[in-house]
C-alpha cells in the first residue's frame, strides 16, 4: 500500500456535496425494481460481466495495490524500531509469511465463491447470522468510506514527486489543492478508461506492475551482488552487530508489527474482481501465490540493499531510504530524479488498481442487495462490460474525500483513517475458513485449501493490529510528532463503523420486514445450488 509522501529531501517536509436522500424502504413496486434478489439468474452471480482477467492481470492488480510508496520508506522505520536491522529484516520475513498465509486463505474462498465481492461475500457466507451483520458492516465501512477515502489520499500525493523530479519543491510545500486538483484530473481520466474499457484497463494495470516490479527488481539485484559480494560494501556495523541493540519493548515492536503488515496489505484487492478471472480454480491461488512469494524476495533483498549501503546511524528521516541508497549507489541523478518518477507512477499504479476493484466491490454491494438501489449499482453497460454506475458512485465519493477536508490535520488524519478497521475484517475473513471448514466440509467448488495454521495465525495477528492502533506508538529518532492525537484514527474507525448499525438496521430489519424480501435469500441459495449439482 502506498503511504502518506515522504519527501526525498530534508528540504521539502510532509505535510483526506450536497447530502444525497438515501432511501432505505420503498413501496412493493419500487422494491420490484431496485431488489436484487428479483434478478434472474442467482443475484450473487455476474453473468453480465466478460472474463477478461488472466493470470498476468490478476498478479498484476495484487501487485499494484500492495506495491506504492512504503517499501521506499518503511524499512528505515522498522530498522530504527527494532534497534538492528537483522531484528528488521527478520520481521520482514515472518510478517511476509503471515501475509501470504492471509492470501491464501482469501485464495481458498475465492475458489469456492467465484463472483465479485471478495470479502463482502465471503463474510455473509461465513457469518450469516444475524442477517448477515458482519458482511454489511464491512459493505458500508468499505465501499462508503475506507476505499474512497484511500483513492483520494493516494491520488492527492503522487504528484509531489513529479513536481521534486522536476525541482519544483514550492509546489510541494505550499500549493495543496492544486496537488489536489491534479489528482482530481488524473484520477477522473483513469476512471474514464476503467468505464470504457476493461482490455485496456488491465493493460495498463499490467504497465504500472511492470514498472513497479522493475523497480524493484533494481534495488533488489543490487541487494542480492552485495549479499554475494560482487558489489563491495559500504564498511558499517549493521550485520556485524548482530542482534546487539535489538529493542524488545512493547511499543516498539507495536510499531513496527503495524506498518509491517501495512506494507504487505492490498492481496485483496484480487477477491473483489474475482468473477472476471479466467479458470478462477488455477489462476487465483496461483496469482496470489506468485504475486506475495515474488514481492517477499523482493522486499527481503530490498532490505538487504538498503542496510548493506547505508549504516543506522546515518539514516535520515527527513529523506526515503531508497532515495538515499540511490544517490549513494547511482548518483543523484538516480536519486532525485528517476527515483521520484518511479514513486510518482507507482503510486498512480495503486490509484488505478483501487478503482478497478472499488467499482466492483460498490457493484457487488448493490448486486447482493446490501446497499439500495441494486439494480442501478449492479448494472453492466451492454457495450462497455463494465459496472458504469457502480464506477461513477466510487469516483464522485473520492472526490468528496479529496476536497473536503482542509489542509493539514484534517487531511493527514483522512490518510490515517483509510486502514483503520480493515484489521478486523481481515481477521474475521481469516476465521471464517476455519469456520467454512466446519460447516462445508465437502464444498464442490472448495478446489484449493490453505494452511489452517497460518490463516489461524494472521487472524490472531490482524486482530491484535486492529487493537494495537489504541496502543501509544513509538517515537522514531527524527521523525516529528503525530498533529493529532495516536487514538484518534482508530477511535473515528470504530464510531464509523458502529454507525453502520443504522443502515443495517433500515435496511435488513426495518425494509426486509415491510416489503417480505429476503435480500440474503442468495446466501444460502448459492451454497444448496453448488452441493446440489456437485
Amino acid at each position: 500500500m502506498s503511504v502518506a509522501y515522504t519527501p526525498l529531501t530534508t528540504d521539502a517536509p510532509a505535510s483526506p456535496t450536497s447530502l444525497e436522500r438515501i432511501s432505505f424502504g420503498h413501496s412493493a413496486s419500487e422494491a420490484a425494481a431496485e431488489d436484487p434478489d428479483r434478478r434472474k439468474p442467482n443475484p450473487g452471480s455476474d453473468e453480465n460481466l466478460r472474463k477478461e482477467i488472466g493470470l498476468l492481470s490478476a498478479s498484476s492488480i495484487i501487485i499494484g495495490q500492495v506495491v506504492g510508496s512504503g517499501i521506499y520508506s518503511t524499512p528505515a522505520s522498522v530498522a530504527l524500531l527494532c534497534g538492528t536491522p537483522l531484528a528488521a529484516l527478520i520481521l520482514w520475513l515472518v510478517t511476509g509469511i503471515v501475509s501470504l498465509g492471509g492470501a491464501l486463505a482469501s485464495a481458498e474462498l475465492g475458489t469456492m465463491f467465484p463472483q465479485n465481492g471478495g470479502m463482502i461475500r465471503y463474510l455473509a457466507h461465513a457469518y450469516p447470522r444475524p442477517r448477515a451483520l458482519v458482511a454489511t458492516i464491512m459493505a458500508y465501512s468499505v465501499t462508503f468510506f475506507c476505499r474512497p477515502a484511500a483513492i483520494a489520499a493516494n491520488v492527492s500525493i503522487f504528484a509531489q514527486y513529479f513536481f521534486f523530479a522536476a525541482g519544483r519543491r514550492d509546489y510541494i510545500q505550499d500549493r495543496d489543492y492544486l496537488l489536489r486538483g491534479i489528482g482530481a484530473l488524473t484520477m477522473t481520466l483513469l476512471m474514464a478508461l476503467n468505464m470504457v474499457s476493461v482490455r485496456w484497463s488491465l493493460r495498463l494495470l499490467n504497465a504500472f506492475a511492470a514498472i513497479k516490479m522493475l523497480t524493484l527488481l533494481v534495488v533488489s539485484f543490487t541487494g542480492l551482488l552485495l549479499l554475494v559480494g560482487a558489489v563491495k560494501r559500504t564498511p558499517g556495523t549493521n550485520w556485524s552487530r548482530g542482534f546487539s541493540g535489538t529493542k524488545l519493548d512493547a511499543q516498539s515492536f507495536a510499531s513496527a508489527m503495524t506498518r509491517l503488515f501495512w506494507s504487505w496489505e492490498g492481496w485483496s484487492n484480487v477477491g473483489y474482481v474475482v468473477g472476471e478471472v479466467k479458470n478462477v480454480k488455477r489462476n487465483l491461488p496461483l496469482s496470489l501465490g506468485l504475486a506475495m512469494s515474488t514481492l517477499a524476495v523482493l522486499y527481503m533483498l530490498a532490505n538487504v540493499a538498503y542496510f548493506s549501503t547505508i549504516p543506522l546511524e546515518d539514516i535520515d528521516n527527513g529523506t526515503l531510504l531508497a532515495a538515499q541508497f540511490m544517490n549513494k549507489v547511482f548518483g543523484k541523478t538516480v536519486g532525485q530524479i528517476i527515483l521520484p518518477i518511479c514513486i510518482g507512477l507507482s503510486i498512480l499504479g495503486v490509484v488505478m488498481s483501487e478503482l478497478f476493484g472499488g467499482g466492483r466491490l460498490m457493484y457487488a454491494a448493490g448486486k447482493t442487495g446490501f446497499v439500495p438501489y441494486g439494480a442501478v449499482l449492479g448494472e453492466i453497460h451492454p457495450r462497455f462490460g463494465t459496472p458504469v454506475y457502480a464506477l461513477a458512485i466510487i469516483w464522485a465519493l473520492s472526490l468528496v474525500f479529496l476536497f473536503a477536508p482542509p489542509p493539514g490535520k484534517a487531511f493527514d488524519l483522512l490518510v490515517d483513517l483509510v486502514q483503520e478497521g480493515m484489521w478486523y475484517f481481515y481477521a474475521l475473513t481469516a476465521f471464517g475458513v476455519i469456520l467454512l471448514r466446519r460447516r462445508l466440509p465437502n464444498y464442490p467448488l472448495r478446489r484449493f485449501r490453505s494452511s489452517l495454521v497460518l490463516s489461524f495465525l494472521f487472524a490472531v495477528l490482524s486482530f491484535s493490529l486492529g487493537v494495537l492502533q489504541f496502543y501509544p506508538p513509538a517515537e522514531i529518532p527524527g521523525k516529528p510528532k503525530p498533529q493529532v492525537p495516536y487514538y484518534l484514527a482508530p477511535l473515528l474507525g470504530v464510531i464509523f463503523m458502529s454507525l453502520c448499525l443504522v443502515p443495517w438496521y433500515l435496511r435488513m430489519w426495518r425494509y426486509v420486514n415491510r416489503t417480505g424480501r429476503q435480500l440474503l435469500s442468495w446466501i444460502e441459495d448459492e451454497e444448496q445450488e453448488v452441493m446440489q449439482n456437485q
